[in-house]
C-alpha cells in the first residue's frame, strides 16, 4: 500500500468513528464532543485549531452524511422517505 492509500485509509476510518459516534448520538455532538471521543486533538505551537477533524466533518458534510444543526451541533442526515 502506497503511503497516499494508507492516508486515504486513515481519513476512512476517521469518518466511520464520526459517522458511528453520531449513530450513537442520536441528539447530535458538538465538534468538540468528536475531537475529544475520538481524541484527536491538534495542537501546533500551543494553538488548538482542529483542522483535521474540521477537515473529516467537512467530508462528510458536503455530500450530505452529515448536517449541521444551529451552530454548533453536528447529526447523522437521514435518508429521504420515498
Amino acid at each position: 500500500m502506497t503511503l497516499r492509500e494508507e492516508a486515504k485509509a486513515a481519513v476512512l476510518m476517521l469518518e466511520e468513528g464520526v459517522l458511528e459516534l453520531l449513530d450513537a448520538n442520536p441528539g447530535g455532538l458538538k465538534h468538540a464532543d468528536l475531537v475529544r471521543q475520538l481524541d484527536i486533538p491538534s495542537d501546533y505551537l500551543g494553538n488548538q485549531k482542529n483542522y483535521l477533524s474540521w477537515s473529516v466533518v467537512g467530508s462528510l458534510m458536503n455530500p450530505g452524511r452529515i448536517q449541521r444543526i444551529g451552530n454548533r451541533c453536528f447529526v447523522r442526515r437521514q435518508p429521504a422517505a420515498q
